[in-house]
């Protein structure tokens, strides 16, 4: 670590017998101690922060025949932490002297840094699907980037969760300001000077709130217009966002869409309806999604840390009136704070698709991981093959090994399915996913790297790019809104 940094340490301090202190008194030195521990917290960002990777081409952290790996960092306010973008310069060439390249842009979460051990897990996933045999009969080279900022604050077991509303604050600041866009359309634009490539965008956490908000912004920026948003497929995993602007956006979407319930003829997957532009245009496969929301079921840190800690900010902040909004596709008036306190994966509003088991039977040679990248996953049905705590290419990439497969002791069937006849969410049919995904393939906040979500993963890439006759690859889609019907033009 740059030794700019600033760091806290817990050091044991002795205060006498616990029997001369009263539990007044003690809750009176915890509550000094926290006080403390934040003005040190708030002080610690005096001293200036400066790129981890300093120097020549060190962000770049591997190159080589298997895959290639660059960090691009951020600073508080998201401004590049290299003022001489040297980082992202040795990115653009790396992408540049690489054909046919698929581009993995991740941007981790909360509690994590620029060397964290989420680089480890990502370096394993790229390994994972640089192995793949639809990676190597395609000759794309896996090229990872690694949006590091800093997400980890404090040092000190336990009080380092204090921070919780302090770095949700700095990533919005960063998913606000200009600099992060910019990296993502510039690694974009070079990638797409090659004829084959491809655009995947990960976020997770604050690191998904981050790449939410770009995501969405971006769409609103260039709707109405014929230009491809800088990503093909966006995939936020357990995101950390309140559902203010996910309402709005899928609000918007619910009203420029028709959705029509059977498949566009020659669909591949035989599953999933369509979605056509009030406005005119051309139709969009429901089976083939360009924006994804991740959600675990039993995930503690957005279904409570996040409301308990957007609580206790609306407190701090004195923000006691709301307006009242519409629901999605309802059109119920109800307060805006149920929007602020829940993120979108855990907003019975917004959720919109969920994975339930199926009785088909894994017939697979390789594990799911490679199974789901050779296999249309046809009716929407993909699968998994290792127990719940799988996290064989994680594991191996916090070594710095190749991925090796993943076992096969477990394999069963999984169905992406709208979510139809609940009680508990009312379903909006828009061309945006929020998934809730049961604790067997993402379990909690941090299970993204097992085994069983990067085979979720690449279900979700073969859906978007499915395999047509002879072993095609069906083009790339993603999409910009259409306008809204009564802007369209009318012609002369």
């Amino acid at each position: 670590m740059n030794s700019s940094r600033f760091h806290l340490h817990a050091v044991p301090v002795s205060i006498g017998s616990s029997k001369q202190i009263d539990t007044p008194s003690r809750v009176s030195v915890l509550l000094l101690f926290i006080a403390f521990a934040l003005i040190l917290l708030s002080l610690s960002g005096c001293a200036p922060i400066g790129p981890t990777y300093q120097g020549g081409r060190n962000n770049i952290l591997n190159d080589d025949r298997e895959y290639k790996l660059a960090a691009i960092e951020f600073g508080e306010l998201g401004s590049y932490a290299d003022a001489s973008k040297g980082e992202l310069d040795n990115t653009i060439q790396l992408l540049k002297n690489t054909e046919r390249p698929l581009l993995v842009v991740y941007i981790h979460g909360w509690l994590n840094n620029a060397t964290s051990g989420d680089v480890g897990n990502f370096k394993g996933f790229l390994s994972r699907l640089s192995q793949s045999k639809q990676v190597r009969i395609h000759h794309y080279i896996v090229v990872g980037v690694y949006f590091a900022w800093p997400g980890k604050s404090l040092d000190i077991p336990y009080l380092q969760y204090l921070t919780f509303w302090n770095r949700k604050q700095a990533a919005e600041r960063i998913a606000s300001n200009g600099d992060c866009l910019d990296a993502i359309e510039q690694l974009s634009q070079m990638a797409r000077l090659h004829e084959n490539n491809y655009v995947f965008l990960i976020g997770h956490s604050f690191g998904g709130l981050i790449l939410e908000r770009t995501v969405e912004h971006t769409l609103r920026t260039l709707q109405g217009q014929k230009v491809r948003p800088p990503w093909d497929l966006a995939l936020m995993l357990n995101p950390a966002s309140d559902s203010v602007l996910t309402r709005q956006l899928v609000s918007d979407l619910d009203s420029l869409y028709h959705y029509y319930p059977n498949p566009i003829p020659g669909n591949p997957l035989h599953w999933g309806g369509h979605f056509v532009p009030k406005s005119g245009g051309d139709p969009i496969a429901e089976s083939q999604p360009t924006v994804v929301e991740l959600q675990s079921e039993n995930d503690t840190a957005t279904g409570t840390v996040f409301p308990i800690g957007s609580k206790a900010g609306v407190i701090v902040n004195g923000h006691w009136a709301w307006n009242q909004v519409a629901v999605p596709r309802t059109r119920e008036l109800v307060s805006e704070r149920d929007f602020y306190l829940s993120t979108p994966g855990n907003d019975s509003y917004l959720v919109n698709y969920e994975i339930v088991r199926s009785q088909k039977t894994f017939s697979g040679v390789s594990d799911a991981f490679d199974y789901n990248l050779e296999n249309n996953p046809v009716g929407g049905i993909f699968f998994t093959s290792a127990p719940k705590d799988s996290q064989t290419a994680a594991e191996a990439g916090k070594q710095s090994r190749p991925a090796a497969a993943a076992p096969k002791t477990q394999p069963q069937a999984w169905q992406i399915q709208f979510v139809v006849d609940h009680d508990k969410y009312i379903g909006v049919h828009v061309p945006f996913w929020i998934v809730r995904v049961p604790s067997d393939i993402i379990d909690n906040h941090g299970g993204i790297w097992s085994d069983n979500n990067m085979a979720l993963m690449a279900a979700i890439f073969r859906m978007h790019r499915p395999i047509l006759a002879n072993n095609v690859i069906a083009p790339a889609k993603s999409y910009v809104l259409p306008l809204p019907v009564k802007l369209k033009q009318k012609p002369y």
